[in-house]
């Protein structure tokens, strides 16, 4: 009776698969931070825009005082140091789901590595079993064949001792 294939790294395997999956949804989550910061991005070049077009006008009319001046430059020099802040944080971000899109693809390679090994093991198992099986189906016919050989050859003994007499 052939022994039914067992793969001895199944555990192995199992954990590298567990392992990818994390590493897919870490980069998963960076990716989406990313786009939060990427939408914030959108939202505050917008901000910025309507400010700058509100300034203009105001700056067109020519009656405004130099608080006001002062104040609107401030917000100005504000929403620059934000938008260069953004800017950084989604290089930061990009770099970091770059990292996680390496790390995610290093356990998938680690995983296929090993279902690569179980299917070839399989492939040998199953060859193996085929092999034994062949065997087997020749040993019988083998016997067979001696068998039949022996009823014959007493067959045909019977048969000249029954002709002689």
């Amino acid at each position: 009776m052939p022994t039914r294939f067992r793969f001895r790294l199944e555990q192995v395997l199992n954990l590298r698969k567990q392992l990818e999956e994390q590493k897919v949804r870490e980069l998963a989550q960076a990716q989406g931070r990313l786009l939060e910061i990427e939408e914030e991005l959108r939202g505050h070049e917008q901000e910025e825009g309507a400010f700058l077009g509100s300034y203009g006008r105001f700056e067109e009319a020519g009656t405004f005082s130099s608080d006001q001046v002062m104040a609107f430059s401030e917000y100005r020099d504000w929403l620059s140091r934000r938008k260069k802040e953004m800017e950084r944080r989604e290089r930061e971000w990009a770099q970091e789901v770059e990292r996680r899109r390496q790390t995610a693809m290093r356990a998938s390679r680690g995983r296929r590595l090993l279902e690569n090994l179980k299917e070839k093991r399989a492939k040998q198992h199953a060859q193996e079993v085929l092999g034994e099986e062949q065997r087997f189906l020749d040993e019988i016919a083998s016997i067979a064949f001696v068998r039949r050989d022996r009823v014959q050859r007493t067959i045909g003994a019977a048969t000249t001792e029954n002709l002689g007499r």
